[in-house]
C-alpha cells in the first residue's frame, strides 16, 4: 500500500485558489475592499443627479458574511473576525484539541464545529491575520507562529441568558488545575500531495522533482486539528509553547467546572490582536484570571445564537 508525499512549500496560493473557485464571498470581499483608486475618472454628474435622496443611493454591503452556503462560518469585515457555530461534545478528561472539525477529534476536544478547515483559515486570511510556521520538531524544537488569535466563546445559559467567555477557562492546566494561560497563535498548519511513495522513489530515480508529480493536494488540518492544545504540524491554531501529545503526559484537560452541558449550542470568535495591544492585553489577564465575568461584550443581534442548523443560511 503506498503512502504520502508532503509538500509543506507556502500554502498561500492554493488558498487563494480556493478563494477564487470555492468561495465566491470571501473573493468579492478581497476585490471590494480596495475600491477604485484605479478606476477612470467620471463624468460630472449633472444638477440632477446630484439632488438625488440619500434614500435612492446603493445600500452598503453588510459587514458579516457568510463564506459557503453549507458551513456555518462568517466573516465579519467590520470588527475583524471569524465567526463559527458548534457544540460541545466534552466536558471532562485530557485535551489535544479545544476545537476540532466535526466527526474528528470529539473524544479530545471541547467543542466541534461542523466546517471544513480550510474555510476557517481562508476567513482569517480575508480579515488580514498573518499566518506564521507550524511547530518544527527536527533538527530541534521550534515553536509554532504567527499572529496571536483571541478565542471567545459564546452560548446561552439555562435560564436562556447569553454568556461570553474566553477559551482558556475551558481549559485547565491538568498539573496545576489553573486555568489555562497561553494564547493561540496561527501557524495555518500546510498542504501536502497524496502521492504514493513508490511514484516518488520512481522519480526521484529518473532525476525528477517529486514535487512536480500530478496529484491531490490536501490541507492536512482537514484531520481535525482546527484549534489545539497540543503541538502538530497539521494545527490551522496551535499554542506557542511545548506542549505535549503524549497520552500519559497531556499538559492539559477540559475545565470542567466552567463547561455547559454537552450538547449545548456556541458560537466561537476568532479575532485577530493588533500587536500594539499584546502589553494591555497580557497585563488584563491576570486581572481576569482573579473574577468571573464576560471579557466582551458581543451583544450585536447578528451576533446572538441563532436555532443551529448546520448547512443552513442564518
Amino acid at each position: 500500500m503506498g503512502t504520502t508525499y508532503r509538500n509543506q512549500r507556502n500554502v498561500t496560493w492554493v488558498l487563494l485558489a480556493l478563494l477564487i473557485s470555492g468561495l465566491l464571498p470571501c473573493s468579492m470581499l478581497l476585490a471590494q475592499e480596495d475600491t477604485s483608486a484605479d478606476e477612470s475618472p467620471k463624468p460630472a454628474e449633472t444638477e440632477t443627479e446630484g439632488a438625488k435622496s440619500d434614500d435612492e443611493k446603493k445600500p452598503e454591503k453588510p459587514a458579516i458574511r457568510k463564506l459557503m452556503p453549507n458551513m456555518p462560518v462568517w466573516i465579519d469585515t467590520k470588527r475583524k473576525m471569524v465567526i463559527m457555530d458548534g457544540e460541545i461534545c466534552l466536558r471532562k478528561g485530557s485535551l489535544e484539541m479545544f476545537a476540532c472539525l466535526r466527526r474528528t477529534k470529539e473524544h479530545e476536544s471541547v467543542v466541534a464545529v461542523a466546517t471544513d478547515a480550510y474555510v476557517v483559515h481562508a476567513g482569517l486570511l480575508a480579515i488580514g491575520a498573518e499566518q506564521g510556521r507550524p511547530v518544527q520538531f527536527d533538527p530541534e524544537y521550534q515553536p509554532p507562529s504567527g499572529q496571536r488569535i483571541d478565542v471567545l466563546v459564546q452560548w446561552k445559559d439555562t435560564d436562556g441568558k447569553l454568556q461570553t467567555r474566553k477559551a482558556q477557562d475551558w481549559v485547565r492546566d491538568a498539573r496545576t488545575k489553573k486555568v489555562m494561560t497561553y494564547d493561540w497563535v496561527f501557524p495555518g498548519s500546510y498542504f501536502w500531495k497524496d502521492v504514493s511513495i513508490e511514484a516518488v522513489m520512481k522519480a526521484k530515480e529518473e532525476g525528477v522533482d517529486p514535487d512536480t508529480l500530478p496529484g491531490k493536494m490536501v490541507y492536512a488540518a482537514e484531520g481535525g486539528e482546527l484549534i489545539c492544545v497540543s503541538n502538530f504540524k497539521s494545527s490551522m491554531m496551535d499554542l506557542p509553547v511545548p506542549s505535549t501529545d503524549v497520552n500519559n503526559d497531556l499538559w492539559f484537560e477540559a475545565f470542567t467546572e466552567n463547561i455547559p452541558a454537552e450538547g449545548t449550542k456556541v458560537r466561537l470568535f476568532l479575532i485577530p490582536r493588533k500587536d500594539k495591544d499584546k502589553k494591555k492585553t497580557d497585563e488584563a489577564t491576570n486581572a481576569r484570571d482573579e473574577k468571573e465575568g464576560s471579557p466582551a461584550e458581543l451583544t450585536d443581534p447578528m451576533l446572538e445564537l441563532p436555532d443551529f442548523s448546520p448547512g443552513a443560511e442564518n
